[in-house]
C-alpha cells in the first residue's frame, strides 16, 4: 500500500507540474491575444487619423496618404487573422488547462483517499494491538494451533 501511495504521490507531482504548465500556457496565450488586439486597435486609430486629414497642398502629399492608407488596410486585415488565430490558440490553451486541472483533482482526491484508507488500517492495528480482550483471543488461537 505504500508502494502506491508513492507512486500516487509522483503522478501528482507531475500532474501538478502539468498544470503549472498549462496554467503557463493560457497566460502566454491571452497576454498574445491581448497584444494583438493593442496592436489593431492602433492601426486602426492611424488609418482613421490618415484618412481624416484628406486635404493635401500636393499631388505627392496625397498619393503617399493614399499608398499609406491601403497598407494600413492591409495591415488591418492581417490584423484581424492573427487576433482570430490567437483566440483559437486561447481557446485550445484554455481546454488543456481544464483538462489538466480536472486530471490533477482527480488524482488528488484518489491520493488523499487512499491516505484515508491507510490511516483508518493503521489506526485499527493499534487499536487492536492494545486491546487485551482480542490480544487474549489470538493467542489462544495460535497456541491450539500450535497443540495440533
Amino acid at each position: 500500500m505504500k508502494r502506491r501511495m508513492k507512486g500516487l504521490s509522483r503522478i501528482l507531482k507531475v500532474r501538478d507540474t502539468q498544470k503549472k504548465l498549462k496554467e503557463t500556457a493560457l497566460q502566454k496565450a491571452s497576454n498574445h491575444c491581448s497584444a494583438l488586439q493593442h496592436s489593431a486597435t492602433r492601426i486602426k486609430n492611424l488609418q482613421l487619423e490618415t484618412l481624416s486629414h484628406a486635404d493635401a497642398d500636393n499631388v505627392d502629399m496625397l498619393s503617399a496618404r493614399m499608398e499609406l492608407a491601403g497598407r494600413l488596410a492591409d495591415a488591418e486585415r492581417k490584423m484581424e487573422i492573427s487576433i482570430e488565430t490567437a483566440r483559437q490558440e486561447f481557446a485550445h490553451a484554455e481546454r488543456q488547462n481544464i483538462a489538466a486541472r480536472a486530471s490533477f483533482e482527480g488524482t488528488e482526491k484518489l491520493l488523499n483517499s487512499k491516505r484515508r484508507k491507510v490511516r483508518k488500517l493503521e489506526v485499527f492495528k493499534t487499536d487492536n494491538e492494545n486491546n487485551i480482550l482480542y490480544n487474549i483471543d489470538n493467542n489462544k488461537k495460535t497456541e491450539r494451533h500450535n497443540d495440533w
